[in-house]
């Protein structure tokens, strides 16, 4: 049987090189290898809220781009591995990822990927298909981020399921990181306690501190922290109310993951 790797989900050109990167960490911290993949997104395949289908021009013109980002991805990948050494495997589909996604749910362990609103229209469902079609932890990288990534981790504190999922499959990095920080937002202190118990044992010099949202969200709370405390990934649960609940009344999971501006370490 196929040993477990990490699935690179290159929806596009934008930040694909910042995925690359992120996921040579992650390869290296796990201990698996990588492996690429991008889909060409047909125009059936598109579900447009101001009409039922693509115009003719609109079809031949999504076409063609999809041709073109393919054709360029091949080309960032081709300079990655140069660069970095690094050799994978490149699945190239047509259709969505929503369907693609059931392939890697017993061959994948993590997926890495670029943040879903920044890519053009087809392809923002990626983030939503890689969780919940695979069920894997998922690391999502913002196309802007220009920094390192697992050496000064945050975690988001709520004890809930989805939170301690991604606690123990982001151990390894908490345990390699020079620094990590437990932030609980609007929680009394002895939610401290709980979190102490759970992450001393993977991190043993982290921090712990409450935050007061001062009457804002809590993402936007949570990212103010991150900030100052120049962090280079956020560990967090992600859409603890289920999926079509956040669909419907958007959380903290769906605010960060929109306004993020440094990669999130997630689990459903």
């Amino acid at each position: 049987m196929e040993s477990q790797f990490i699935l690179v989900l290159l929806a596009s050109t934008r930040g694909a090189t910042q995925c690359l990167q992120a996921a040579a960490v992650v390869s290296e911290r796990l201990g698996q290898k990588l492996r690429l993949a991008h889909v060409e997104i047909g125009s059936r395949s598109i579900l447009l809220p101001s009409q039922e289908q693509l115009s003719e021009y609109e079809v031949e013109h999504l076409a063609e781009r999809e041709r073109r980002e393919t054709e360029q991805l091949r080309e960032i990948v081709t300079e990655w591995t140069r660069t970095s050494g690094i050799h994978a495997e490149f699945d190239l589909y047509q259709g969505d990822e929503w369907r693609v996604m059931r392939h890697y749910r017993k061959s994948a362990s993590m997926v890495v990927l670029a943040a879903p609103h920044a890519q053009p229209i087809g392809h923002r469902e990626a983030l939503r298909a890689a969780l919940w079609r695979t069920r894997h932890p998922v690391v999502m990288v913002p196309p802007t981020w220009d920094g390192g990534f697992g050496r000064r981790l945050m975690v988001g504190w709520r004890d809930m399921p989805p939170l301690r999922r991604a606690l123990a499959a982001f151990a390894p990095f908490l345990g390699a990181a020079e620094q990590v920080e437990v932030v609980a937002v609007d929680q009394d202190a002895s939610a401290l306690e709980s979190a102490r118990a759970a992450i001393a044992p993977m991190a043993r010099g982290a921090s712990y501190r409450v935050v007061d949202s001062g009457g804002r969200r809590t993402a936007a709370a949570l990212l103010e922290a991150a900030s100052a405390g120049q962090a280079d990934g956020l560990v967090m649960g992600a859409f603890r109310r289920g999926e079509i609940l956040n669909w419907l009344v958007p959380g903290t999971s769906s605010r960060l993951i929109q306004a993020s501006t440094l990669p999130l370490l997630m689990h459903p």
